[in-house]
């Protein structure tokens, strides 16, 4: 009998984290309705990033060889959806502005769950538009795709942006204990992922100590597994690659499920944290 009441208590607590991400993800909507719509979107956002891919993979191919622009071109697209996944961490601290937060604390959501949908039009942005961009501009530096390929790029984008978004969460739990540093938080955070993933600058190039911090984002290796797809490394490198990126999102998901309910329980018991 222990084995049934314990799988029920299981699929019960996976119904209650996916209803809390649901009810994050319908304040996420109307939070992305209010920034853009679809012509805004199309016409100034992306239109914007792929100007900014295109500005760097240029500068990539005239002081650099061949290899050196594709790895540019890779890593600044996949930066794309990687840097709108960050935008998580000033949108946690909008719930203090909004004076919802004490309402949030009082209600019995779990607030990991919830802040993981609460933020999630950044990551899904993110993927569309730096799906975009990699297909569109790297063939014009020397990348190329084959039609097996492409559903794996798009696996990899996918992969790596909501991977890095688990990193925002933590961060975006930092700014709750700090929201005056919001803004402080969300550039350095922003910042460490463009400098130690190796989009621009190879993870090589670093001390051993960066190198080991680097090997903690998972964009890091999201990028190594596309640089290996790109060049038919085979599946088996490619797969090992993304695995690491895919554990690495994993602890940083644990860590914010931990951070969040830790930060809730004491608002819950008269702490002044949330309020």
């Amino acid at each position: 009998m222990r084995a049934p009441r314990t799988a029920k208590a299981a699929w019960g607590r996976l119904g209650a984290a996916a209803v809390a991400v649901r009810q994050g993800a319908v304040v996420t909507v109307e939070d992305f309705r209010a920034y853009y719509t679809w012509r805004t979107w199309l016409g100034g956002w992306l239109i914007r990033l792929l100007c900014q891919v295109l500005f760097f993979s240029q500068l990539a191919a005239l002081v650099g060889d061949s290899d050196y622009a594709v790895h540019v071109v890779l890593g600044a697209s996949l930066l794309v959806g990687v840097l709108q996944a960050m935008q998580g961490i000033s949108t946690t601290v909008r719930d203090i502005l909004l004076g919802t937060l004490p309402l949030l604390a009082a209600s019995p959501v779990r607030p990991g769950w919830f802040f993981l949908g609460r933020s999630l039009c950044w990551p899904v942005s993110g993927v569309v538009s730096s799906s975009i961009v990699l297909l569109a501009l790297s063939p014009f530096f020397g990348a190329s795709w084959t039609a097996v390929q492409v559903p794996l790029v798009l696996l990899l984008v996918l992969l790596t942006t909501l991977a890095t978004y688990c990193v925002a969460l933590v961060l975006g739990a930092v700014a709750l204990l700090v929201p005056m540093a919001n803004n402080l938080l969300s550039a350095l955070g922003t910042m460490a992922v463009t400098v130690l993933s190796g989009a621009i600058t190879p993870v090589h190039f670093w001390p051993g100590p960066v190198q080991a911090v680097a090997e903690t984002i998972p964009v890091t290796h999201g990028l190594s597994a596309l640089l290996l797809l790109e060049s038919d490394a085979g599946l088996g490198p490619t797969a090992h690659a993304a695995g690491r990126a895919a554990l690495a999102g994993l602890c940083w998901l644990v860590l914010s499920l931990v951070a969040y309910r830790l930060l809730f329980n004491r608002a819950r018991r008269g702490g002044s944290l949330l309020t």
